[in-house]
């Protein structure tokens, strides 16, 4: 028996001393990608005051969720290749060196290098624990199994902003990364230890690398993240328009292939789940990226709050995420339409409130609305990945699973991009102020209300299979 033939795990001994070392490895390697995040979140502003570099922050972003999206892209490959084993140790190999490098950077470029490594090595972290999974437990087991990395992730969210707030507060940001790296080797150590020992992989064909397509979607996100780095009408608008060709290209060729395909049939199609929930997942990643990108920074200027205080407002959204996946993952029989409906509103809700309040509102207002959007995909995000392996085809079903956190990074990468080119539309700039702050404090996140609205249709067709 292959390791791609894994018997899954029986539901009644998901807590047997066997499986809860699955958990704990496949939480841990969530709980280093979350804390990445966050960490970025509260650290950058410090890192701009040092450097300068207010017009790069969006491309600090970007280029981490880049590398996931590579990561990810590749997910099922690696796993021909080396198996989940030695994947999951590579994967914190190269989430290691990339958090020492910015650790040490000397100026913001090469922070945005050790990013950039750093998210090849959570991407393959994030996409491997959904195919560890897919492999290791059984389906009737899913929404309990995500419950518990969704609290993971928000137990992360509320650390991550702690270390690295902390740190910026007294001045040290670099020594937030080097906390998350001395964390990667013990996930080393954790990984080639308590990972199952299966017997070598059956020979096959050797996969092929699919280096044109993940050129071409890592040239997407690249086009759109430099129409916001020094933002002009005419220019600006070409490169989106050259990102969004590059991105269908790469789906089409893709589409093509009969091995080493990187995503499901017909991803983003509305007439079947697979497609529907993609797209539900795209959409409301690319939808949720402002709050994540400019939050902390516009908290800090306009509001005056500390890199502390403003982490732990973003980590509220993360924080409910988890909550409120725990609470509905205990409930005997969930209306998954309603939920998944729900969760999508609530997006769009949080959006409009973050508009309205960002400029002249109360932290305590910022804080909810916060929350209603962290507690919009806790509430649906266990049932929209159900119905998206539910559907799985049997001869596309790693693709499938690492598609799923593929998409949410190809999502939170253009939204990043993109709310860099409405920031900076609006005042922003190298050097960031509370004018500047202020005059796109609305658009940049109103500008993002259509992207919620798609994720609430393909939600409402999700509900529908």
């Amino acid at each position: 028996m292959n390791e791609m033939s894994q018997p899954a795990s029986n539901p009644k001994t998901i807590f047997s001393r066997e499986n809860s070392l699955k958990l704990i490895l496949l939480c841990f390697a969530v709980w280093l990608h979350a804390a990445s995040s966050l960490l970025a979140a509260t650290t950058l502003p410090s890192a701009v005051r040092e450097f300068g570099g207010g017009n790069l922050i969006g491309w600090a972003f970007s280029l981490y969720l880049l590398g996931s999206i590579l990561a990810g892209s590749s997910t099922g490959t690696l796993v021909r290749l080396t198996g989940l084993r030695v994947g999951l140790g590579l994967a914190g190999g190269l989430y290691l060196v990339g958090s020492m490098i910015c650790a040490l950077a000397p100026d913001m470029n090469i922070v945005l290098a050790g990013r950039f490594c750093q998210g090849i090595g959570g991407g393959y972290l994030v996409a491997l624990a959904y195919v560890a999974i897919r492999q290791w437990f059984d389906s009737a087991l899913l929404p309990k199994v995500l419950a518990m990395v969704s609290a993971i992730w928000s137990m992360s969210a509320f650390a991550g902003p702690m270390v690295g707030g902390t740190f910026a507060t007294f001045g040290n940001w670099r020594m937030a990364f080097v906390a998350v790296a001395v964390q990667a080797a013990v996930f080393i150590v954790l990984a080639l230890v308590t990972s199952p020992k299966l017997a070598p992989p059956e020979k096959a064909e050797a996969p092929t690398f699919p280096l044109l397509r993940l050129s071409l979607i890592s040239l997407s996100v690249l086009a759109i993240a430099f129409a916001g780095a020094e933002v002009e009408l005419v220019r600006s608008t070409i490169l989106c328009l050259i990102a969004l060709v590059l991105f269908s290209q790469a789906l089409r060729l893709d589409s093509k292939q009969k091995s080493s395909r990187m995503f499901p049939s017909k991803p983003l199609t509305l007439s079947n789940p697979i497609g529907a929930g993609l797209l539900l997942i795209l959409t409301a990643s690319i939808a949720s990226m402002s709050f994540m990108v400019y939050g902390p920074i516009m908290l800090e200027t306009i509001h005056e709050i500390s890199p502390l205080a403003a982490g732990y407002v973003i980590a509220f959204e993360s924080v409910c995420w988890g909550g409120a996946a725990v609470i509905i993952a205990w409930f005997k029989k969930p209306n998954e339409k309603v939920l998944i409906l729900l969760g999508t509103g609530l997006l769009n809700l949080a959006l409009i409130g973050f508009a309205l309040m960002m400029e002249s509102g109360s932290i305590w207002a910022i804080l909810a609305f916060a929350g209603l959007q962290g507690a919009g995909f806790g509430v649906m995000w266990a049932f929209v990945v159900k119905r998206i392996t539910e559907h799985t085809r049997e001869n596309e079903a790693d693709e499938t699973a690492s598609a799923i956190p593929t998409m949410q990074q190809v999502g939170f990468a253009f939204g990043a991009a993109a709310a860099g080119i409405v920031a900076n539309s609006f005042g922003f700039g190298e050097v960031v102020t509370v004018a500047g702050a202020q005059a796109a404090a609305f658009w940049i996140f109103i500008a993002f209300v259509p992207f919620s609205l798609i994720a609430w249709v393909a939600g409402w067709r999700l509900a529908q299979r």
